[in-house]
């Protein structure tokens, strides 16, 4: 069973949402015995990495162009820069089916040389909704990045459906992009985001302080850890700890002004996880309602209580295992509520109920194989 996948970036360390489902989905898959031939663009500070050999049977790497040049071209700057001609090359060396991984690698899944392959889209998001709302989070002030992410998004929404047309199966991460998307094609399938946790480890008692944890370079999570507080974090005298990667200056200003919130830049997956198992209340929040946050999922598997608005959990089948609260004044309340609570077995036997069966890596990777059509 051979699959060629498509990755965006190179997806170790496994350090954010998007390389946290495709680490984790090509661990599952080579349990099964999938051999995974991998194609990752590389740019930034990601370098290849000889851990992802572990899993794959073949590793291919290709520099990533982010030349100014391409936001003139009609495709969307994401998929404009992953365009390769040595990729095209090595997937011709075979007929594998291709996995490509979000909109940004499925720039090539209409190309005339790959006709007759079997190709599967995995999105992550409706991408050009998730643009649209970083344009709307990103502040006024920023107008070339402004500017940057409006018109990402008409792009993305112009190429999507031929993206679609041409894909043999379209693979959704939540309830809500399934329905999006089976409006356009038949041929659209749910299989939960893959993650890092095999068994819910959340611990019994009470925990330390109230935690907001994201990678803080995004523009939704900086305005919600800094909604967070000026409206709720402020207004209380609780402990908090906002924690993940590059926060901004404003926010690292906004935390120095009170003795009871703590900023953790950069965290190791180490201590992340050992600050969601600590944690009394995971508290997260999020203004746009995309896909599946994986944070959520790992603070379920690791922590103790979940409060979350109405945007974290759409679509995502884990509102029952959360607070939902939208308000500053009700998730104030409920924080009072539960910050000296024990949490106790039943909460974690409802939790393993859910989510070591629904949201299962092997189970998922099960279905995925399921809709592949490997060579025989």
């Amino acid at each position: 069973m051979y699959l060629h996948i498509i990755s965006f970036d190179i997806p170790y360390p496994a350090n954010y949402g998007g390389v946290i489902l495709i680490f984790n989905q090509i661990k599952a898959l080579h349990k099964l015995g999938v051999k995974v031939i991998l194609h990752c663009f590389q740019y930034g500070d990601r370098v290849p990495q000889t851990e992802l050999e572990r899993y794959c049977h073949e590793v291919y790497y290709y520099k990533r162009s982010r030349s100014l040049f391409y936001q003139a071209s009609f495709l969307p700057f994401i998929m404009r820069s992953r365009r390769s001609r040595a990729l095209i090359k090595r997937l011709r060396r075979d007929n594998h089916p291709i996995l490509f991984e979000g909109m940004h690698t499925s720039v090539y899944v209409w190309h005339k040389k790959l006709r007759g392959r079997q190709k599967l889209v995995r999105m992550h998001n409706v991408e050009w909704q998730y643009y649209e709302s970083l344009f709307r989070l990103t502040a006024p002030t920023e107008v070339f990045e402004k500017i940057y992410y409006f018109t990402e998004s008409i792009k993305l929404q112009r190429i999507e459906p031929k993206v679609v047309l041409h894909a043999d199966e379209i693979i959704a991460i939540s309830t809500t992009d399934l329905a999006y998307y089976r409006e356009m094609k038949a041929n659209t399938h749910y299989i939960p985001a893959f993650h890092p946790n095999e068994q819910v480890e959340s611990q019994l008692g009470r925990g330390e302080y109230v935690l907001f944890h994201g990678k803080l370079s995004v523009p939704d999570n900086e305005r919600a850890a800094t909604w967070l507080v000026e409206n709720v974090f402020s207004k209380i005298d609780v402990p908090f700890v906002i924690a993940g990667m590059a926060p901004s200056q404003r926010l690292r200003d906004l935390v120095q002004g009170f003795e009871h919130i703590r900023l953790i830049e950069n965290p190791e997956d180490r201590e992340m996880n050992n600050l969601i198992a600590k944690a009394q209340i995971n508290l997260l929040i999020s203004f746009q309602s995309s896909g599946i946050k994986l944070k959520l999922l790992n603070a379920l598997f690791r922590g103790r209580f979940c409060i979350v608005n109405d945007e974290m959990v759409s679509g995502t089948g884990l509102t029952k295992l959360c607070y939902v609260r939208n308000s500053a004044a009700s998730i104030s309340q409920t924080i009072e509520a539960l910050i000296n609570a024990p949490f106790e077995q039943s909460k974690i036997e409802e939790r393993r109920a859910i989510l070591e069966t629904d949201f299962s890596n092997i189970e998922s990777a099960k279905k995925l194989i399921g809709l592949i059509k490997f060579d025989t």
